[in-house]
């Protein structure tokens, strides 16, 4: 049956049908359009233009994206809105515990909290199942009534080649990085980067190299400034982290329960 599902899935949601569920999703009102420089949210963005809907694009800035990405997003997009969070990454980074996938203030800080912000009720979002174990638990349409936001993904069970496919045949722009060989794009500094190997942040330091060299200076800092108020570290040098957290996404900053990082979580 599940096999079955899937070839529904393949066999309907188009670019036709994923134009039809924005028409539907919005109606008369004006959506929000979450928009990273991308391809899922290229195509997106591109799909929700030819729907016609009312529609307003916001890019988040982080401060720590790919330059060649936010140079492609004014280039392309001017029609895009930046929204800048409240204190930049450096400023949060100096003040608590390193980013980590159990610790994501980052996301929070400087993604997340600028558009809930903003009025729109009703978001379009270029999420994927495809991305990651955790999405493929989505629904296509989430309501977080916290917020009392509608989330809603038009491409949420289409694959890699799809989106690619769709590119190629609407000479559709995008960022330099994906002919540089990333398969996607997202923060030049971030703990999902890290895996055994450490080859996701070596491409990215190759690119940007001045990221990494400022990010291991303010670990060393924030790593003496922790350990002059009597913090016991995890590990003995910031270098020694630094090095654990490109390879791991939970590299433990305490000696102790991450109890006490959890205290110091935004």
């Amino acid at each position: 049956m599940k096999d079955q599902h899937n070839l529904q899935l393949f066999n309907t949601e188009t670019p036709a049908e994923a134009i039809e569920f924005i028409r539907e999703s919005v109606g008369n009102e004006t959506a929000f359009v979450g928009f990273s420089g991308g391809k899922d949210s290229i195509v997106t963005a591109d799909l929700v233009k030819k729907s016609g809907v009312k529609y307003k694009l916001y890019y988040s800035f982080t401060g720590i994206d790919a330059p060649d990405v936010v140079r492609f997003i004014r280039q392309n997009y001017p029609e895009c809105k930046f929204l800048k969070p409240h204190r930049t990454f450096w400023r949060d980074l100096s003040v608590h515990v390193p980013p980590s996938d159990r610790l994501r203030w980052c996301c929070t800080s400087l993604k997340k909290k600028a558009a809930w912000r903003l009025p729109h009720k009703k978001r379009i979002m270029g999420i994927r199942a495809e991305e990651s174990s955790k999405r493929s638990k989505y629904e296509r349409i989430n309501y977080f009534e916290k917020l009392d936001h509608t989330h809603y993904y038009p491409i949420y069970h289409w694959k890699d080649w799809q989106i690619w496919d769709y590119i190629k045949s609407n000479n559709l722009k995008y960022p330099v990085l994906y002919d540089w060989g990333f398969e996607r794009i997202g923060c030049v500094i971030c703990p999902f980067h890290s895996e055994k190997t450490g080859t996701k942040h070596q491409q990215y330091r190759k690119y940007y190299p001045r990221f990494f060299d400022k990010f291991e200076s303010a670990i060393a800092d924030l790593f003496r400034k922790r350990q002059s108020q009597g913090k016991i570290m995890f590990y003995d040098t910031p270098k020694e982290f630094v090095e654990a957290w490109y390879l791991s996404q939970s590299a433990r900053w305490y000696a102790k329960e991450e109890v006490e990082e959890k205290q110091e979580e935004l």
